[in-house]
């Protein structure tokens, strides 16, 4: 027998832990390849021979390759199976990770970086492969496993490209490293996951999928050019415009053709709106706030008036401190929902986040205040981390569950580059004359503005629908929302 739809379900029990160990395994291959080449990239730009400007195109252009294939291939997976295609997409990076270390030209190790797009993908689909097998508290602590485990690769990706640059003969051997785990990942999705049961049945919407690209592209190039000159400047108005006419356009095509690229009234309905709308402002916070702590940490008090001169490696353990309670807050939040629901222990993480940004822009004169927002703003997000897209795959028709959390994480990704924007913007104001560094308001101003974003992101979902049982497909207790 043969069929999309005739798939292979795993036996209960451990044969179905042993697939979600696998796709965690998968997620710690992901976060360890992200997090890998950014510390390379000095020795990268000097092997390629091309200035410190060029190299960051290394991160640009699989940031947009990713805004182009997450929407793209998690509604393929809905289509024709999310296995499938993430079987496709791990090809794709492994191919170019390959690229990467084997072909030292610059052209091509850009279009290897295009293939590794798709790692922004493997997310959405395994969350759709979980959900299609499990449901309840068992399919939040595989989604909570995830993206902890993801969280987890990512720091454990940076921390080793140190390590083994350090004691690396030669940059093409740094450079394999990742492939270790890719190759472990490949192994796992072609021999242990089984396919996922659940199929859209739609037709390919060409136009929308590309107004979609091309309005993803729109915005992060606007918002790139607002980072450099500031949301005023002409470029990045024009481009900003043009890149919500466009969103405009595509939306409304959406609405009107019998088989859109991504569902927009799933999208703006209430039990899915006050997410996307969470993981926006969250977005903007967790990827937009890097840099400005970073500089504050590193800014001379001496001459700055604030800071700790701090050293890379002390603010490297700052936010690997950040990102280990994050990825704690990731593994938690299943548990707690227990207790409290989903809505709850969101709530709970955005309030706690907030509280750690409003603490932090009152007192900012000692490390151990540092440390402490470290703890409070970590696992706080780490419990929006992993409960966003679980709540979001639950409130989601089965059939598309990858193309709806695929649309999350593309919206979590450009509130990143916004929020990047905006607080550059923010310190470049506060700047004065001819100083490198900002002023201490401009810093402050700042995690205000961290802290407005989570108390809106948690007014947000305070419009969640009611508490209601979510069944388990593998005998726990009820899960509520």
């Amino acid at each position: 027998m043969t069929g999309l739809n005739m798939t292979r379900a795993p036996a209960a029990g451990a044969t179905m832990k042993s697939v979600v160990g696998f796709l965690v395994f998968c997620e710690l291959a992901s976060g360890f390849t992200q997090g890998y080449y950014a510390p390379l990239l000095p020795e990268l730009a000097r092997s390629l021979s091309v200035s410190d400007a060029d190299i960051t195109w290394f991160l640009t252009v699989q940031t947009l390759s990713a805004a182009v294939c997450v929407p793209l291939l998690s509604r393929l997976g809905d289509m024709f199976g999310h296995r499938r295609v993430l079987r496709l997409s791990m090809v794709a990076v492994a191919v170019g990770a390959l690229a990467v270390a084997f072909v030292p030209s610059y052209p091509v190790v850009l279009a290897a970086r295009i293939l590794q797009g798709p790692l922004a993908v493997w997310l959405p689909l395994e969350i759709a492969i979980i959900h299609g097998r499990l449901s309840g508290e068992s399919a939040r602590r595989g989604v909570g496993m995830l993206v902890s485990f993801l969280t987890g690769g990512l720091i454990l990706g940076t921390a080793a490209a140190g390590a083994v640059s350090a004691l690396a003969p030669s940059l093409l051997v740094t450079l394999l490293i990742p492939l270790i785990p890719l190759a472990i990942s490949l192994y796992a999705v072609f021999a242990r996951v089984p396919e996922s049961p659940h199929r859209t049945p739609s037709r390919i919407d060409i136009v929308g999928f590309a107004g979609l690209a091309a309005t993803m592209i729109t915005l992060l190039a606007g918002l790139s050019l607002a980072t450099s000159n500031g949301f005023t400047s002409g470029t990045a108005a024009l481009t900003l415009g043009a890149g919500l006419l466009l969103l405009a356009l595509w939306a409304r095509w959406e609405l009107r053709t019998p088989s859109p690229a991504i569902d927009v009234r799933l999208m703006l309905s209430r039990r899915a709106s006050p997410i996307h709308i969470a993981g926006f402002l969250f977005g903007l916070v967790i990827f937009g706030s890097q840099a400005p702590l970073t500089t504050f940490l590193s800014a001379d008090p001496d001459t700055a008036g604030y800071g700790f001169s701090a050293s890379s490696a002390s603010i490297s353990l700052v936010v690997a401190a950040l990102g280990l309670f994050a990825t704690v807050g990731a593994a938690a939040f299943a548990g707690i929902a227990r207790y409290t629901g989903m809505r709850g222990v969101l709530l709970l993480g955005a309030l706690l986040a907030l509280g750690a940004n409003v603490m932090i822009a009152a007192l900012h004169t000692q490390m151990w205040q540092v440390w402490l927002y470290t703890v409070i703003a970590g696992f706080g997000m780490g419990l929006l981390l992993g409960g966003l897209p679980a709540l979001l795959a639950e409130v989601t028709p089965p059939e598309q569950t990858g193309s709806s959390v695929g649309v999350y994480n593309s919206l979590r990704s450009l509130g990143g580059a916004a929020g990047g924007a905006l607080f550059a913007v923010v310190l470049s104001a506060a700047t004065i004359g001819s100083r490198d560094t900002a002023e201490l308001g401009g810093y402050v101003l700042t995690w205000v503005l961290c802290a407005i974003a989570f108390l809106a992101a948690a007014i947000a979902l305070t419009f969640l629908p009611a508490r209601r049982s979510v069944p388990s497909a593998d005998g726990d207790a009820p899960a509520s929302l």
